[in-house]
Formats: structure tokens, sequence, C-alpha cells
């Protein structure tokens, strides 16, 4: 089921994947809202893991990268979530689903993206979609 993005697929509840981006963030940061389920890559600018909604059980990668801002010192940082099947799960557990080819599950597919540029006050938080990189921080 590598890459199978289908648009029929229907991802997540009212809660982990709601219209109202406030509220989908608001259920992914709290505590009893998506929990960590298993840690891919843990290092300082680049962690991957897989989560799953409290509520519907939903699974998701989510895929942090942060740039090291030498300069000032407000790093870049970029959260990008994304919800997949329980058997994009099993392949990216078994190593058939490299973290590089992760963001191709994008296409057709929503995810919920936090952007931080260095210099930023606050992210900007929103529903995308497609294609996107998955690249380690420095």
């Amino acid at each position: 089921m590598v890459g199978d993005t289908t648009e029929s697929v229907r991802f997540g509840c009212a809660a982990c994947c709601a219209e109202d981006v406030v509220v989908a963030q608001a259920h992914h940061q709290s505590p009893t809202g998506v929990r960590l389920e298993s840690m891919l890559r843990d290092d300082s600018h680049f962690i991957v893991s897989v989560q799953r909604c409290g509520l519907c059980s939903q699974a998701f990668v989510s895929v942090f990268t942060e740039y090291v801002d030498w300069v000032s010192s407000r790093d870049a940082q970029y959260r990008t979530v994304l919800p997949i099947t329980d058997a994009e799960v099993d392949d990216l557990m078994a190593g058939r689903l490299s973290l590089h080819r992760v963001g191709a599950l994008g296409h057709n597919r929503r995810h919920l993206q936090s952007d931080c540029p260095s210099g930023a006050d606050e992210p900007s938080v929103y529903w995308d979609s497609g294609v996107f990189g998955v690249h380690e921080g420095h």
C-alpha cells in the first residue's frame, strides 16, 4: 500500500482533522489528543514520529525540521503532520517506506502545516495538500 493516496480515503475525526485549523492544532498539541506511538528519528534538528489520535485512532506521521539561525538565534522551524493509513505505518516501521519518501504521500492528501521561518514572531499554521519535501535540518 506504499504510496496509495486516493482521494476517496477519509482520514480522521472532527477533532484531529477538523476543518478549522485552530481546532485541529489544539487537538494535536493536547496531551490527551494525539499521542506519540513510535519515534522513527530523533535528532536535534530532525524529528520524525508516528502519532495516533486518542479519539479515533487515526495515524499520523509528524515531520519536524529546524534550521539554526547562527546570526540572530531565531531558528526556523517547520512541522508537517500527515494522516497515514495503518498499512503505511507498517511500511514505515518495517523500512519499506523511507523517511525521505514520506512527502510523496501528501499527493491528494491534506496535511497540517506549521511554518515558522527565522525571524517570525509566531508560526503560520494551515492546512495544505500535495507532495512536500522531507529534509534534515542543521
